[in-house]
């Protein structure tokens, strides 16, 4: 019989190996389920993310837009709310400070301010004027949470016209002013009259009473902290002497100045700055010509030296806080009988003149509690994003947009070595 040759065949090194455990076998032998799982899980994710990177990739001019976009609209706003800070008060304090945050002149865009018709052009412009202020505001109130919020005038741009005829413009502007400064309940907003509220010298009634009805009196005091804030409508005060207006407003000061018998420091609030002599010093962080006294149709750049004296001898504060004026300025009032620094705040808009709008923060705590007097009350200047050199950069970048476009398409196109030349080839057969 003949005998049937065995051929071994070998086992390749990495092949499966026999194992004494059952367990092992299994694990050698079933597929991992729960890392593929995984990875596939992972790659579905990623999907869009890559087919992004993919269309960036291929489109250079969708890419710089997108990363100026996110820069300038995401992450400059944060930088600049997250680089201010409460003004830090002395350890020694015995109490917790209140905060306040102090906004001028927001003066919301509307067909009064540039004498534009309703249209598109007028539609941009209060769209791009409310998603600036409306984002800002949002984020000082997340990021600070202050415990009040003073607004020193001039909420609105128009609002003086809106009267008679044209009253029913008001209600849309209300509904525009509670959507760009809709505040937490934690927080208190106090708010004074300007003279684009309510007009100046010649006071207009319908305005005037709905200010009063709307936002409430434009004469008033509360106390935060120890320090008692006298709200002065120095617009009214500053009508003629047989005006009701000004009738109402000198009542209203001689009502307070009988009724508080409290010994607190005070701080006065004022819509247009107090008298000082044109071009004085106004700080380092002044951008704009500096103040000078004009006056025409329903403003007036300063208060009248007789109405100033008046309000500084007879309030006696220690800090002036105001507005009008849209530009920072510290000026330091200096008489016989009273000193006091006044702090004019910058516009919140980046509609109205500033190329740096800005806002202020004050913190206060009781002086009874504090080392000294000093040691009670700090005030600290922040700057908003300047949005106007933004936009003229998206306009600079929208024009080399095509010059880019078409570097990149250069870029991408893919390298081909030249065919030789007939003079280096071989010279055919014959």
């Amino acid at each position: 019989m003949r005998r049937r040759s065995v051929v071994a065949v070998p086992i390749a090194p990495d092949g499966p190996r026999l194992s004494k455990h059952p367990a092992d076998a299994l694990r050698h032998h079933s597929p991992p389920f729960a890392s593929t799982a995984a990875t596939a899980a992972t790659k579905l994710a990623m999907r869009p993310l890559t087919a992004t990177l993919r269309l960036l990739r291929r489109n250079a001019v969708v890419a710089v837009w997108l990363l100026n976009l996110i820069v300038c609209e995401f992450v400059l706003p944060r930088l600049y709310i997250l680089s201010c800070r409460w003004p830090k008060l002395s350890p020694n304090n015995r109490s917790t400070p209140s905060h306040l945050l102090l906004l001028g002149d927001p003066q919301l865009t509307d067909a009064f301010s540039y004498r534009q018709q309703p249209g598109l052009l007028l539609s941009l412009t209060q769209f791009y004027s409310d998603v600036f202020m409306r984002r800002n505001y949002r984020l000082i109130s997340s990021y600070l949470s202050p415990d009040y919020v003073i607004i020193l005038g001039d909420l609105f741009d128009g609002g003086r016209e809106w009267v008679g005829d044209r009253e029913f413009l008001f209600q849309p502007e209300l509904k525009r002013w509670n959507r760009i400064f809709a505040t937490p309940p934690r927080t208190t907003v106090k708010t004074i009259a300007g003279n684009h509220d309510i007009g100046f010298q010649n006071i207009i009634p319908d305005a005037y009473a709905r200010f009063h009805k709307v936002f409430g009196p434009t004469d008033y005091a509360f106390n935060v902290s120890g320090h008692t804030i006298v709200a002065v409508d120095s617009i009214s005060l500053s009508a003629a002497p047989d005006s009701p207006f000004h009738q109402e407003a000198k009542q209203a000061l001689t009502r307070f100045l009988a009724e508080d018998s409290s010994k607190n420091p005070r701080i006065l609030l004022t819509h247009v700055p107090l008298y000082r002599p044109d071009l004085s010093d106004c700080g380092p962080l002044r951008n704009r010509p500096l103040i000078q006294q004009y006056a025409g149709y329903q403003y007036q750049n300063l208060i009248t030296e007789p109405i100033s004296t008046l309000l500084l001898d007879k309030i006696k504060p220690y800090l002036v806080l105001s507005g009008d004026d849209h530009d920072d300025c510290v000026y330091r009032h200096q008489s016989q009988t009273h000193n006091a620094t006044e702090h004019t705040i910058a516009t919140f808009s980046w509609l109205q003149g500033n190329v740096y709008p800005g806002f202020a923060v004050l913190s206060l705590t009781d002086p009874s509690t504090a080392p000294s007097f000093d040691a009670a009350h700090r005030i600290g200047k922040c700057a908003l994003p300047p949005q106007l050199r933004i936009y003229g950069w998206y306009v600079t970048l929208a024009g080399l947009s095509p010059i880019l476009a078409l570097a990149a398409a250069a870029l991408q196109r893919p390298w081909r070595r030249p065919p030789p030349s007939s003079a280096a080839s071989p010279a055919a057969p014959k």
